[in-house]
């Protein structure tokens, strides 16, 4: 039977932009109710600094989503600096709210992930020295160390990042040795040789193929580096009739998504309707391996193949990885490269920080209120 995702292959409703917006302000009050939680006690806060903190944040959000859905990835690190500043504002006004200084912190992330060399890691060592502040404020928490030692360990600071996986799982015995096999398999997934020709040998027991979408045109056309994405699916899918296919990418422009485009795309190329299942949801690489995973366990997919740019495969596969382990899911994962443009091909050390930061926020450590989930 096929899934209600592969049928009617319909558009989606564009949300409005006041429905995501109070979306986001609703996530941001509950933050507000709920920031002791990361360790601090409660202590009384200032109404009118409140007030000013939720229209400057509020304002942040609105323009986050503006950006975000018509910048380029280019231009990213500009509209984190401003999450930054935003934050950093809010946290002078309430400097005991931790989940404001979670907020640099991940600001900080999210422009090192768009730079290279000295600068990306001038980025990640400022991103540090917020998770030292605090921790110093909130020394029996855990989410400060835990990604003090992610960063140490995406630029190569070993010996400061075993120090602190150590003392965490002196500290949390069951979330320290966690996290300490995470960056394990992370390091190994790092390790990966990009295959970019699928044969029987890579996917004759796959029983799912995931292509990862990519942002479409102004005008709801599909860009080269999708097609070629779309390409080596069509390649793996004629290799393995069983095996269903996930399209997975839910950014609109025009009124339709990515995985509506690759769907058709693919039916016009001879995939049948039953076979197409289509994640219409997801706007990044992390949602996509969330929504994703969610998808397996309802197939009951034991083997996956993840198709997706050469650039991108690293970090699909291991995402994809660590949502299928949140839901305890035992999914062999392998994954088929396509071409890209020699240009288009991230820096080794972006790569690791990229995949280091967006597994972190499979895991569930991830603090941006109302901006990213």
């Amino acid at each position: 039977m096929p899934s209600k995702s592969s049928a009617p292959l319909a558009r989606r409703a564009c949300p409005t932009r006041w429905h995501a917006l109070v979306l986001c302000v609703w996530q941001l009050v509950a933050a507000f109710s709920i920031w002791q939680t990361v360790g601090v006690a409660a202590q009384p806060i200032d109404a009118e600094a409140q007030e000013k903190v939720i229209q400057l944040l509020q304002k942040v959000i609105e323009r986050h989503w503006e950006d975000s859905a018509s910048t380029q990835l280019t231009n990213k690190s500009a509209i984190d600096t401003n999450v930054e500043a935003a934050f950093r504002t809010a946290s002078e006004l309430l400097p005991q709210r931790l989940d404001l200084r979670f907020g640099i912190a991940s600001a900080l992330v999210g422009q090192a992930v768009q730079t290279n060399g000295t600068e990306l890691s001038r980025r990640v060592e400022k991103a540090l020295g917020v998770y030292r502040d605090i921790e110093a404020m909130d020394p029996r928490g855990f989410a400060a160390p835990a990604w003090y030692a992610a960063l140490s360990s995406a630029i190569r600071k070993t010996n400061e990042a075993n120090s602190v996986v150590n003392r965490l799982i002196s500290s949390f015995p069951a979330q320290g040795k966690d996290y300490a096999e995470r960056f394990k398999r992370v390091e190994a997934r790092l390790q990966m040789t990009l295959n970019t020709t699928p044969d029987k040998n890579c996917v004759w027991e796959t029983n799912a193929i995931i292509v990862l979408g990519a942002g479409l045109e102004t005008n709801g056309t599909m860009k080269p580096k999708l097609v070629e994405r779309l390409r080596q699916g069509l390649r793996a899918a004629k290799l393995n009739r069983s095996a269903t296919v996930i399209v997975t990418g839910g950014n609109q422009k025009a009124g339709v998504t990515e995985a509506y485009m690759m769907s058709k795309w693919l039916m016009e190329h001879g995939i049948g309707r039953k076979r197409i299942v289509m994640e219409d949801k997801a706007r990044d690489t992390v949602e996509n391996a969330v929504f994703c995973a969610a998808i397996l366990k309802r197939l009951r997919v034991n083997h996956v193949t993840v198709v997706t740019s050469a650039s991108h495969l690293r970090r699909g596969v291991a995402d994809l990885e660590e949502a299928c382990f949140q839901k305890g899911l035992e999914v062999a994962i392998d994954g088929v490269a396509a071409a890209e443009k020699k240009n288009s091909m991230l820096d080794p050390e972006q790569e690791r920080l990229a995949v280091y930061r967006d597994v972190m926020r499979v895991s569930g450590l991830w603090a941006f209120p109302g901006l990213q989930r």
